[in-house]
């Protein structure tokens, strides 16, 4: 049988790349084309205003002398778009130099816009696009209603223009294909679910109960030096090291599901709230899975009770609960001063789950899954393809996937067999695991409603999305506008966050490089976690309450919680929850470009770059991708031991002429955030391990690490832009791109395209871009209303 399903499953994967290539031959096709002449008029002008500066050999680093005619060629295509946008903008040729009359300007700027689009047209668009793996992941947990963490066994997915949901970057491949078959088995064991429930815990402890493996008292050692006992539990002052794992659980072998837990706890020796924070999972051994449950502001005074609800994903795990933020003490507990908590009564239940599992029932409807038959087989792929497929079947074309599953009844297996081949089959499918956005009248309905649900859900479209489709009321706008809104008001929305600014602003890299513990002793899980937290909450305030995109540049508030408070040094901000904070006046935070999160991504653990900064800036804010740098050019490395900065280092850089000519737009942008740190704290001067000053101070005020290094150089952020505005921070900077407003909401509505479409956004759809803003406009810009534009524009209304 495997045989037969492994190829069915070659088969349907062999059309879906047959689709696919056919749908990018004309592109692949024309970058092999052999070079063509410029267009004589095109000769003209550039031979007449532009070649002097820009031929072979000269230090401005575009040569005009090699261009050719073939626009159907990706970088000619992108240098005569350059070229292109320097003649409408005015930059070229510059100031100082004969300049062409005004008439013949918008003609040769006119002419090459036409073969810009004609070639962008040409170059098609791909129609049949993959879901990536996140997608994947979402779909199955809506359509089965199941918790699964599928998406590590798929392979990972390539990004194109900063996006991984770009169809051209989702190729296929025969270990593709096979992971998918692996992904159908662990979504058809979890819909299935176990043969019979697993038994209910409910487990109520204390820490002093806890237990060696020979039944002596687990804490009893550390009484009087760590732990303080009292009539009601343990009080524990431990940040950093402490042994307090509920070990008498642990020896429950609970089954992975979700547990709802109680912890009665109180502050003492405070007259503040204590933080205390929670990790479950193989919180003992440490060579498993392992996560945070969550910081509490637990409160001095009278008792309280926490709850939390979570999920252990592998069986056998525990919970540990210990402080945040307090000294730890290891042989004085008992006369020991300084705050801690207290923790008496614990209870732990779970599995919460419901058996038989809501996805079976699901799935069988009153279907026996000992004793079902062929009819019943074909009454659950009948109710489950047009949920599967986000569009109705075709006429026969259940009828694939229904013999599978009856030639496994044939062979004598059971009818849970066949259905799991059968429900493997059609998980494996093309009609899945693919967007199919060519333009029938039949389909694109359909493919509307699953274009709509993936740019704000990552997930499959659900039924009265479908149903709308099928009627064709989705069309009409009215019906569309409700749609957003009603999908923008579901919590499934979060995925539009995660997954947009979670590329857009590179949040999924925060934990690409670790900031070093001698220059950062401040740094530490929270802040870390509160970092992202504070990003994706500021973009979801823009949403909920329709605030202008331009506050993603400068805004007058954040979204705080205490530990992000103390990060940027602002004061009266207490508890670890998050909230609207109103800044001061003269502060340097307000807009993404200074959010900790940001700064912390486009910088590595130890220095930052005004380049990679710079570069960053430039490609996602002003939407000016950076060509790469001229080969045989060495990148700038920082001085860590504090004897010079990397912006004396970028001037020498600056001197060779073809690097200046990048440079003089890179480096203002990166020079406007140096007073930024690796981990965004502000800073006026270098943190370096060898020249310098040290502090004031010997220990972090939070996290009490010591403190080792040393307080170097001056920082300069001063600068100036490509066109002359000077600056003298990042306040000014924020000034100057705000007068920019439009730059910055084309570039953003093309980045928001890029990821609703799945596609590039080419020459060809500036003209619907700049219609988006132009309505945009009208609304003050808010976020929800360019959403709103960005659906209800022709380009995503017909999407290829």
């Amino acid at each position: 049988m495997i045989t037969n399903f492994l190829t069915f499953a070659t088969f349907c994967w062999a059309i879906a790349a047959a689709s696919l290539a056919v749908s990018m031959h004309n592109r692949s096709a024309a970058n092999e084309l052999a070079a063509v002449a410029v267009p004589a008029a095109f000769a003209s002008f550039l031979d007449q205003h532009c070649s002097q500066c820009h031929a072979a050999g000269s230090d401005t680093g575009f040569d005009l002398t090699s261009i050719d005619g073939n626009f159907d060629h990706e970088e000619t295509l992108r240098r005569w778009t350059s070229i292109h946008d320097q003649l409408a903008s005015g930059q070229m040729p510059p100031a100082d130099a004969d300049q062409p009359s005004l008439p013949s300007r918008q003609e040769i700027i006119r002419e090459i816009a036409d073969r810009l689009t004609q070639a962008d047209r040409r170059r098609g668009q791909v129609s049949v696009r993959r879901l990536n793996r996140y997608e994947y992941e979402k779909s199955v947990r809506d359509l089965f209603d199941i918790y699964i963490d599928v998406k590590e066994i798929l392979p990972p997915d390539t990004s194109i223009d900063g996006f991984d949901n770009v169809g051209e970057a989702l190729a296929v491949s025969p270990e593709a294909a096979l992971a998918y078959l692996t992904a159908a088995d662990a979504v058809v064991d979890t819909i299935i679910g176990p043969s019979k429930p697993h038994e209910k815990i409910f487990h109520q402890t204390n820490l002093l109960d806890q237990k060696t493996h020979d039944g002596k008292p687990a804490m009893q050692s550390q009484i009087g030096k760590m732990f303080r006992q009292t009539e009601d539990g343990l009080i524990i002052f431990q940040s950093g090291y402490c042994p307090t794992n509920l070990v008498n659980f642990a020896r429950l072998r609970a089954p992975a599901g979700t547990y709802r837990g109680t912890f009665r706890v109180r502050a003492v020796q405070s007259e503040k709230p204590v933080t205390l924070r929670i990790y479950a999972g193989d919180t003992i051994v440490g060579r498993r899975e392992q996560h945070v449950v969550g910081y509490y502001d637990i409160p001095p005074g009278d008792w309280t009770t926490i709850e939390f609800v979570d999920r252990l994903l592998e069986p056998g795990g525990t919970f540990l609960p210990k402080c945040y933020g307090t000294i730890d003490t290891r042989n004085d507990a008992d006369t020991y001063p300084a705050p801690g908590i207290e923790i008496g009564a614990i209870t732990i239940e779970g599995p919460l789950e419901s058996w038989p599992p809501t996805s079976r029932i699901k799935l069988l409807g009153d279907v026996d899954l000992a004793n079902g038959t062929r009819d019943d087989l074909r009454k659950i792929v009948t109710r489950i393809l047009p949920q599967v497929f986000r569009r109705p079947p075709h006429d026969g074309e259940a009828d694939a996937y229904l013999s599978i599953g009856q030639a496994t009844i044939d062979r004598g297996d059971t009818f849970e067999s066949a259905l799991r081949n059968t429900i493997k089959a059609i998980l494996c499918s093309p009609s899945f695991l693919f967007f199919d956005e060519r333009l029938d009248p039949q389909s694109s309905a359909f493919a509307m409603a699953s274009r709509l649900s993936y740019f704000l859900w990552s997930s499959t479209a659900d039924h009265e999305l479908l149903t709308l489709a099928a009627s064709g009321e989705l069309a009409r706008p009215e019906v569309l506008a409700t749609q957003v809104e009603r999908m923008l008001a579901d919590p499934k929305s979060a995925s539009l966050n995660e997954n947009f600014i979670g590329q857009w602003l590179r949040l999924r890299e925060i934990d690409a490089t670790s900031p070093d513990e001698t220059l950062y002793p401040e740094y530490d899980e929270l802040l870390r976690i509160s970092m992202v937290e504070e990003t994706r909450r500021f973009f979801a305030e823009l949403i909920d309450q329709d605030l202008s995109i331009m506050n993603l540049i400068a805004s007058d508030f954040a979204i705080l919680n205490e530990r992000m408070a103390k990060h940027y040094q602002i004061e009266d901000v207490h508890g670890q929850g998050f909230r609207p904070v109103v800044l001061p006046k003269d502060s340097v935070r307000g807009g993404v470009l200074t959010q900790a999160s940001v700064l912390k991504v486009t910088a590595n653990g130890t220095s930052t770059s005004p380049v990679v900064r710079g570069t960053w800036v430039l490609e996602n804010i002003l939407g000016s991708p950076v060509p790469p740098p001229p080969d045989g050019i060495a990148a700038v490395e920082p001085d860590i031991r504090g004897a010079t900065t990397l912006r004396e280092e970028l001037q020498k850089h600056r001197d060779v002429e073809s690097c200046n000519s990048c440079h003089r737009k890179i480096d203002p942008p990166g020079f406007a955030l140096e007073s930024f740190d690796v981990i965004g704290g502000y800073r006026q001067r270098y943190r370096s391990i060898g020249e310098g000053e040290r502090p004031g101070f010997s220990r972090d005020p939070i996290t009490a690490n010591w403190i080792r290094y040393r307080i170097a150089l001056p920082v300069d952020c001063t600068g100036e832009l490509n066109d002359g505005r000077p600056f003298t921070d990042i306040r000014g900077f924020k000034t100057l791109l705000l007068e920019n407003e439009r730059d910055f909401a084309i570039a953003m509505t093309r980045k928001l395209a890029t990821y609703a479409l799945g596609r590039r956004i080419g020459f060809s759809d500036r003209p619907e871009i700049e219609s988006i803003v132009d309505a945009a406009q009208q609304r003050k810009l808010g976020l929800r209303s360019l959403i709103h534009e960005l659906v209800q524009s022709e380009m995503f209304r017909r999407r290829p």
